[in-house]
This record gives C-alpha cells, structure tokens and sequence, in this order.
C-alpha cells in the first residue's frame, strides 16, 4: 500500500537518506557506531598500503575533514529541524484558529 512506503521512509534516517541523495530507506539496521567503524576501518586500511605510519597525515587530514563535515551538516540539520517546527506550529495555528473569509 502506498501509505506504508510513507512509513517506512518516517525515520531520521529515511528522511536524512532523502534530503541528502533523494534515496528512500537504506536497509542497512546497524547502529551508529558499528557504521562508523566499519567505514573508518576500511579507510584506515586502505590509507595503510600507501602510508604504514600510525600517524599518518592522511588519517590526520580526514579526521579533521570528516568532523568539518558532521559540524557543517549538524548545523544544517538543526536549522532544517527548527524551519520545520516552525512550520508545523503554523499548521497547528491554522487548524485551531482559521481564517476567516471577507466576502
């Protein structure tokens, strides 16, 4: 039914899934951490077969870039969840006090 494939994208990740590439629901069900780590393990082997050092400026790099990234886009995020409290708080006031008509 149609209305099902509405609740099924009604998570914070189904919505965060479309605003970000315009893609319903990711099946994927592991927690935050275990996809981070997941990711992070897999650059930071890839990172290790072109540079062996713990230390490694490219890690450092995208450390730096990838908390930029969560900054910038929780920020963004937190301005798009208070423009749409915003707007359902008109909603709700439209409902409870319409407007009326001048003929």
């Amino acid at each position: 039914m149609h209305v099902d494939k509405i609740f099924e994208r009604a998570t914070i990740r189904g919505v965060a899934d479309y605003l970000l590439f315009g893609l319903g629901p990711d099946e994927d069900d592991r927690s935050y951490e275990e996809r981070l780590d997941e990711i992070y393990m897999r650059f930071e082997k890839t990172v290790g077969k072109y540079d062996e050092n713990p230390t490694s400026e490219l890690l450092d790099l995208c450390n730096e870039l990838s908390s930029e990234t969560a900054s910038v886009y929780m920020e963004i995020g937190l301005q798009a969840g208070i423009l749409l409290m915003v707007d359902m708080v008109r909603n709700i006031e439209r409902k409870i006090t319409p407007e009326k008509k001048i003929v």
